[in-house]
């Protein structure tokens, strides 16, 4: 049996450098955990789950990566074939073979618990009445259209409706959503053609929207977090589907009321309501 490499008190060159690339290969993979591989807060509330749960996978998944990768390095430099004999041979290990078994069920039921419940968050939006805004988001070919319902109805013609035809492309100015911060908003997601994708990236969550069916989604902008946030959408569509940008502008809800009154002033709402009002009258 030939001696493995690195005999005697003073390390070989070969384990020098196995050290030396797992602790480059220890470097990378801490850099890239807190840069490339990792996301930005989120500004809603329901984001702060979803960043939690991302951190907590990123963390099992690096350790795991690290350690794989460390040891197949360590294999390669310090366990060299030195001559013409084998070296030991292990057939079957009961303590090995339940090890890489049971630590990766445990791994999965820890991740599955908590990506269940965030799901079941997710996917469960609050009522009309408990909400504090519901629109309707809708894709076009290619742009967004957001409708602000009033209690609950979005078929009402009185609603406020932002980008209602085809943006100018040629000088493109991407729809806003205004919202208002500290309150639930409910969005009511659909297509009038093919499948988008309704996205911005500091909400940590998209949604698709498909023809023939409505999709549901919520989300609170934290008080604080007032600001414009760019989103589009993430699902190829078509021809200008680079070009299917909004704005999420958040707003102190003082402010949201000031903008709502005033874009209907502006899109001559109020006259239709004292319309609909002296008809009734009469």
């Amino acid at each position: 049996m030939t001696t493995p490499a690195g005999g005697g008190n003073r390390p070989s060159g070969s384990i020098i450098v196995a050290v030396f690339l797992i602790v480059a290969l220890g470097g990378l993979v801490l850099l890239g955990s807190f840069t490339a591989l990792n996301i930005d807060k989120g500004v809603t509330e329901e984001s702060t789950d979803i960043w939690n749960l991302y951190q907590a996978t990123l963390v099992i998944s690096m350790i795991i990566y690290f350690g794989v990768t460390a040891g197949i390095i360590w294999a390669i430099f310090r366990f060299q074939k030195g001559g013409s004999e084998l070296p030991p041979q292990i057939h079957g290990s009961n303590v090995l073979e339940l090890g890489w078994t049971i630590i990766p069920v445990i791994i999965l039921v820890g991740l599955f618990i908590p990506s269940f419940i965030v799901m079941r968050d997710l996917k469960t939006p609050p009522s009309d009445d408990d909400a504090g805004l519901v629109v309707e988001v809708i894709g076009h070919q290619w742009w967004w259209e957001f409708v602000y319902c009033t209690n609950g109805d979005c078929e009402s013609t009185s609603n406020v409706r932002i980008q209602r035809t085809p943006p100018n492309y040629d000088d493109l100015q991407p729809p806003v959503l205004v919202v208002p911060t500290g309150q639930k908003v409910k969005a009511y997601v659909r297509s009038t053609d093919v499948v988008h994708s309704f996205y911005w990236p500091r909400s940590l969550y998209k949604l698709q929207a498909i023809p023939g069916n409505v999709n549901q989604l919520y989300f609170t902008v934290k008080s604080g977090e007032e600001g414009a946030y760019s989103g589009q959408c993430y699902q190829f569509c078509g021809l200008r589907h680079s070009d299917m940008l909004f704005i999420v502008d958040a707003r102190t809800p003082a402010e949201f009321q000031s903008w709502l009154s005033a874009e209907r002033a502006a899109q001559g709402l109020d006259r239709v309501d004292d319309q609909a009002a002296g008809a009734d009258k009469d």
